[in-house]
């Protein structure tokens, strides 16, 4: 059998994994393991791929398939898609065939793309190293059960195709190892009934009701760990109108945390996606040294419970955010709308004019901050 050959090559991964693998009996493991096997090989054998363009790379509770060189002239360009598809479907069908619910199981699939290096592994079996790999682990595992997530450079060569022009929901950029940020898509393409096309946990945007606390019953602004923190409502424009919010799109209540070293308010891209903003354009910025572009979006900032006025529309950056907890940074662009006040000490307040004396108020009980809007 001729082998792979070792150095660079182009490579298309396909990584999955049984989810929820560690609950199960370990006698129900092992019957997973193999039936994940034959599955993954019947996929990949019907696209007739010589031996030397496949590394099965097994992962304990899961499989990445390596195809060495698929993109060349003549190949099809959605090999990777069509080989995870046909393993949701063989999957499907195995737990339709299945009576025992221990032997039942759900997968979940990421794709990328990359030019990484094919080598020798310690048990002298081809395999291989790269960036590419290692991020379709991460990609992957941001999937739930029966879904398909992307890599950016595998979902611009099949946004090309018109098959897939409309294929896929995204981008979502979350930070991942060392707090890199890391594009991938959903796809989400109709005619498959063993695709899960929900939103994935990972991404959904926590809708957050009520109090924050008990012991903030009464308030919609504390001063938490980390900074100043508000309640805030953001939803897209009724079209033909300002600042009104579109009542058939969704209203998302966030934490907002203010970021007077932010010159504009940032959102995470998912809950643009989530409230259905109106993309306006393409902005550069610069974080953590690093310039790039990111998404601009228009949409109605509020601010339920406090005596703040409706924003009127907002233009928002879309960027992913380090902090889980919050969706939305204030930048300077919103804050120099305000006038903010603390009421420290023997019932003393102190006037702040300029948003940027906010650093100095760290160390403010949340009872003493409230916020007006500037005159």
């Amino acid at each position: 059998m001729k082998k792979p050959k070792l150095g660079a090559s182009s490579v298309e991964y396909i990584f999955l994994d049984v989810v929820g693998y560690s609950k199960r009996l370990i006698e129900s493991q092992t019957s997973i393991v193999d039936t994940l096997n034959r599955i993954v090989r019947d996929s990949v054998q019907t696209h007739r791929l010589r031996p030397d363009r496949v590394i099965y790379v097994p992962t304990g509770d899961g499989i990445c398939v390596a195809l060495l060189n698929v993109g060349d002239p003549g190949d099809p360009c959605d090999t990777q898609m069509q080989i995870a598809l046909a393993i949701l479907a063989g999957l499907q069908e195995h737990n339709a065939q299945t009576v025992d619910e221990q032997l039942k199981f759900e997968v979940r699939i990421g794709i990328n793309a990359n030019r990484d290096n094919v080598i020798v592994d310690i048990n002298g079996r081809p395999n291989v190293a790269g960036a590419g790999i290692n991020e379709c682990s991460r990609i992957m595992g941001k999937a739930d059960g029966g879904q398909i997530l992307v890599g950016d450079s595998v979902f611009k060569t099949l946004m090309q195709r018109g098959k897939y022009a409309t294929a896929f929901r995204g981008p979502y950029t979350p930070l991942v190892k060392h707090g890199f940020p890391l594009p991938m898509h959903q796809f989400v393409a109709d005619g498959y009934p063993f695709l899960n096309v929900e939103v994935p946990t990972a991404f959904k945007t926590t809708d957050i009701k009520g109090p924050l606390s008990p012991r903030f019953a009464n308030t919609r602004a504390v001063l938490q760990k980390g900074g100043l923190k508000l309640m805030a409502e953001i939803g897209p424009i009724r079209s033909g109108q300002t600042a009104q919010i579109d009542p058939k799109g969704r209203r998302i209540n966030i934490l907002a945390l203010v970021d007077t070293g932010a010159s504009r308010t940032v959102i995470n891209p998912q809950l643009a996606v989530t409230c259905g903003l109106r993309q306006t354009g393409i902005v550069r910025i610069s974080t953590t040294g690093m310039v790039r572009e990111a998404p601009e979006y228009a949409g109605v900032l509020r601010f339920p419970g406090l005596s703040l006025k409706e924003i009127e529309p907002v233009t928002f950056v879309a960027c992913a955010l380090p902090e889980q907890a919050v969706s939305c940074l204030l930048g300077r662009d919103v804050l120099q709308r305000w006038r903010l006040v603390t009421m420290a000490g023997q019932g003393k307040s102190k006037s702040r004019n300029d948003c940027r004396t906010l650093h100095a108020w760290s160390t403010l009980r949340p009872q003493q901050v409230r916020c007006a809007h500037r005159r």
